[in-house]
């Protein structure tokens, strides 16, 4: 599996950077290239910018803290798919989404010591992003979604464990009860035939 999931980093690194490539060698800095309407109302357009910052241009100007700490990320997220910890393949998709995001961001940073960003949302105020940023958003939801999936397969296996090693007992218990009823009612009668008996033979020996 881990051979497939670098597969796709490598395949989404190529489209974001290619992506880019297009930006930086047909739309000027700060031009709009194309935009997105339904009617009178801009959804989002094609719009070149560049970022030295994180989201909303926090921590700007800190490429090498920015790039450090997304170069841990990526080396935590490929240990987690190399691990093997996590079963669900779209659990492992969804974290080399995120790597693939992370890798094509940085290779950003190291290249122009900034994020090339072109979407842009017209209709809110939200910073302009790229197709990487989609990536890791994609991967983080897909992520969670995918782990809360298996879990909850998982408790509801253990419930079902429980709840049959729990069913076991009150059985088993009512099958002890049953005989041990069927014993006395055995033991009475056995008793009262006896009883008959021994009064028969007194009666015969009286006679």
């Amino acid at each position: 599996m881990i051979f497939i999931s670098l597969i796709l980093v490598v395949l989404l690194v190529i489209i974001d950077q290619a992506v880019k490539y297009f930006v930086i060698s047909n739309i000027d800095l700060y031009e709009t290239f194309y935009t997105f309407s339904i009617g009178k109302y801009d959804l989002f357009s094609i719009t070149h910018v560049r970022n030295n910052g994180a989201a909303w241009s926090i921590m700007e100007g800190k490429t090498i803290l920015l790039t450090a700490v997304a170069v841990i990320a990526i080396i935590i997220v490929f240990f987690l798919i190399a691990s093997g910890k996590f079963k669900l393949k779209l659990e492992v998709v969804m974290l080399s989404f995120i790597m693939a995001g992370g890798i094509g961001n940085i290779i950003d940073r190291i290249k122009y010591k900034e994020v090339i960003d072109y979407i842009q949302t017209d209709f809110m105020n939200f910073p302009v992003f790229n197709f990487a940023d989609i990536c890791v958003v994609v991967g983080a939801i897909g992520f969670c979604i995918a782990y809360l999936i298996v879990e909850s397969v998982n408790n509801h296996k253990k419930r079902s464990v429980v709840i049959g090693a729990l069913g076991d007992s009150p059985n088993e218990a009512d099958n002890a009860d049953e005989v041990d009823i069927l014993n006395e009612l055995s033991n009475s009668s056995n008793e009262e035939s006896t009883s008959s008996v021994k009064s028969e033979d007194n009666k015969n020996e009286e006679s």
